[in-house]
């Protein structure tokens, strides 16, 4: 079982977020966002993990409620740990190019991953766990 937290009434589930091309490999915690197609690492955390955005390429535009926002396409892996393994999901995460409204924005983790759990979404009791179905690889604690 996947473990989350809520701050302020909002979900969240630490990572690990690997981009082999950006040699990236750093802990996020990522809002859960039924509403959100892709996972996506928002400029707060991209900054922290020291992601070089003159390296970024595979532009593309999002769009959502607050109208259309540039992102940039990497292959990345995003490892969570649970009571027993380490499921892996292999996945196209979108990095936001930053701008003046997207600087304080949570990373999100999106359908792309969350349609592959069972959600037990609790805020009364502070109680968020995640049963994995399925991951694109696993591994055994050591």
């Amino acid at each position: 079982m996947i473990r989350g937290r809520f701050d302020r009434g909002r979900p969240y589930v630490q990572c690990r977020v690997v981009i082999p091309r950006l040699r990236v490999d750093r802990r996020v915690m990522l809002l859960l966002d039924t509403g959100a197609s892709a996972s996506c690492l928002h400029p707060s955390d991209s900054i922290r993990a020291g992601i070089s955005f003159a390296q970024l390429r595979n532009r593309t535009v999002s769009y959502g409620i607050g109208g259309s926002s540039p992102y940039f396409r990497e292959a990345a892996s995003l490892l969570f740990d649970d009571d027993r393994q380490t499921r892996i999901y292999h996945l196209n995460l979108l990095i936001a190019e930053p701008n003046e409204s997207n600087g304080t924005l949570p990373s999100l983790l999106g359908r792309d991953v969350i349609n592959r759990w069972l959600l037990e979404y609790d805020p009364m009791n502070d109680s968020l766990e995640c049963t994995a179905h399925s991951a694109d690889f696993t591994i055994d604690p050591v």
